[in-house]
């Protein structure tokens, strides 16, 4: 949030600045009201950019990281969400801890990462069944046997449609094919 901060400060001093050279080139003809106004739009401006830009930079700088869904929301506090409404929160897989079981093509095992702006960030390993389709929460008591099979794991079913689901299964396949690695034997 600090950097942000410092951010936007310097988008409206270096906005001032350039109305002080603008002013400067054409003669001092510039309204004295131009220049506090100039920091508050350089402000404003670099502060709409950062909450538009935000998930799509939470998601370059972590490249082992493959979008699954996300949720925008409008906000009375934020007017412009009313036209063009930016994400609010996003989910995807870590295709780095993302595995396949020999014995069990169906269960992708892979790590849910869920990511909302101002909000730390949660992980949970998950296994999904793309079969079925289910998920199981790797939790205290729930370990993978030898055979791929869980032990003490608790199924919720899924919709077919569910964006993590579809994003893991796709990734689990990519594994299947062996176009990435990540097998777990």
């Amino acid at each position: 949030m600090i950097f942000e901060l410092i951010g936007g400060l310097s988008a409206g001093f270096g906005l001032l600045g350039l109305v002080f050279l603008l002013n400067r080139l054409i003669g001092g003809r510039i309204p004295g009201w131009v220049y506090p106004t100039s920091v508050a739009v350089g402000l404003l401006g670099f502060t709409i950019w950062a909450e538009y830009s935000w998930s799509g930079r939470a998601l370059d700088a972590q490249p082992q990281l493959r979008l699954a869904d996300t949720v925008a929301e409008p906000s009375p506090m934020r007017p412009l969400s009313y036209i063009r409404t930016p994400v609010n929160r996003l989910r995807a897989i870590d295709l780095s801890r993302t595995f396949v079981h020999d014995a069990q093509p169906d269960y992708v095992r892979t790590l849910v990462v869920s990511m909302a702006r101002w909000e730390p960030v949660r992980a949970v390993e998950v296994v999904f069944d793309c079969e079925t389709p289910a998920m199981a929460p790797m939790g205290e008591g729930v370990r993978m046997l030898e055979d791929g099979s869980l032990e003490g794991a608790t199924w919720l079913q899924l919709g077919a449609g569910d964006g993590v689901l579809r994003t893991a299964c796709a990734a689990g396949e990519e594994i299947r094919d062996g176009r990435e690695t990540g097998q777990d034997s």
